[in-house]
């Protein structure tokens, strides 16, 4: 193989072991645990102070969330609702690359064959930008006005590919609600 083939393939193989994770999504949930979910079987959603940066995005999650709150029986209501809705998140990216390894430390010191330790440049490695999304989900007991269980999702998103983002919201807002109510 020639030079080029060999980093080639050394920074393929850093970015696939370090992309490994990154593709799979991270829930986590948090409940009041003297709140007796059992008492609430009505909802109602938060008004928004501000506009959706994403308005489609928004009303997927909130149509998502709907069909998942009736799924564990909660009927939606226009007044007296047993629990407050709310959803917010956000987006942010990051910049991932694989840095050459001119002094071949990962390999002991020693070059690939047909290679040298000089050979390596720190400025040919592949750059990715990564789009990190993170989905709060807030139920609010109406009544008392305190927060009873909050989930989250966080998952590296393909924001490029809009049906490809869609069924990841999907996904995320069915894996949150696999943990409500809690103890089940």
């Amino acid at each position: 193989m020639k030079r080029w083939d060999y980093r080639s393939l050394r920074a393929l193989t850093v970015v696939i072991f370090l992309s490994g994770p990154i593709w799979g999504q991270k829930i986590s949930t948090g409940y009041d645990k003297t709140a007796d979910f059992s008492q609430f079987k009505t909802y109602a959603w938060v008004e928004r102070d501000t506009p959706a940066t994403d308005p489609v995005l928004a009303a997927l999650i909130v149509a998502d969330i709907d069909s998942e709150l009736g799924k564990k029986g909660l009927r939606k209501v226009e007044s007296n609702p047993d629990l407050l809705v709310t959803c917010y998140g956000g987006l942010g990216s990051q910049s991932v690359f694989a840095a050459e390894d001119p002094g071949y430390a990962a390999m002991g010191g020693a070059a690939l064959p047909g290679t040298n330790m000089w050979g390596g440049s720190a400025s040919s490695a592949p750059v990715a930008q990564v789009v990190q999304g993170t989905l709060v989900v807030d139920l609010v007991d109406a009544r008392q006005k305190h927060l009873v269980w909050r989930a989250t999702a966080k998952a590296n998103l393909d924001y490029d590919k809009r049906s490809k983002l869609f069924d990841q919201a999907n996904k995320a807002v069915a894996a949150i609600f696999r943990k409500y109510p809690p103890g089940k």
